[in-house]
C-alpha cells in the first residue's frame, strides 16, 4: 500500500535525524507529503529547573519554542536533501508522543517514523518512551527505525 502522508519526530539529536532521513525517503519513494514535528516546554521558566533536574536521556524533551522550531526546519532541510518537495513542519508544547499522534490524525498520515531512543534502557519499562508510546496508540502503520549506535 503506497504511502500519501508521513510523519515523524525530531528533538535534533543524530538518532532522531536518522529517523528524519528514513521518513524522507519514504516520502520520496511514494511521493508522499511529509510532516515533521517537535516538540517544546510551555512554561520557560519551569525550563531551567526540569532540564537540571532531568536525566540526560530525556532532556531533550524539554526545550523552549524557538529551539523546538529550529529542530523543525532542520529536519525540513534534510528531507530537501533527500529530495522531498512537500514538507510540512509542526512545533507545539506537548508531550512528544502525544504530539506525533496529534499530528498523524490532523494530517491523515498513513505511517509515522520513530527512532528506536530509549528502547533499550532499562528505564524503558518505567517511564515509557515515544517509540512504544507510539506503536500502541496509532490508528496507521508506525516504522522504528533502529538509530542505536
Amino acid at each position: 500500500m503506497p504511502y500519501a502522508s508521513v510523519v515523524v519526530g525530531t528533538d535534533g539529536s543524530e538518532t532522531a535525524e536518522a529517523a528524519v532521513r528514513h521518513a524522507a525517503g519514504l516520502a520520496k519513494l511514494f511521493d508522499a507529503r511529509l510532516t515533521i514535528v517537535t516538540g517544546f516546554t510551555a512554561h520557560p521558566e519551569e525550563e531551567a529547573r526540569r532540564q537540571a533536574e532531568a536525566p540526560p536521556d530525556v532532556r531533550w524533551i524539554i526545550t523552549d519554542a524557538s529551539s523546538a522550531d529550529e529542530r523543525a526546519r532542520r529536519g525540513r532541510a534534510i528531507a530537501r536533501e533527500v529530495g522531498v518537495e512537500e514538507v510540512v513542519i509542526r512545533v507545539d508544547s506537548g508531550d512528544p508522543a502525544s504530539l506525533l499522534l496529534d499530528a498523524a490524525e490532523d494530517m491523515s498520515a498513513d505511517v509515522i517514523v520513530v527512532g528506536s531512543k530509549g528502547m533499550t534502557s532499562p528505564k524503558r519499562f518505567v517511564l515509557g518512551n515515544v517509540p512504544n508510546k507510539v506503536s500502541h496508540h496509532a490508528t496507521c502503520d508506525v516504522v522504528i527505525v533502529h538509530t542505536a549506535p
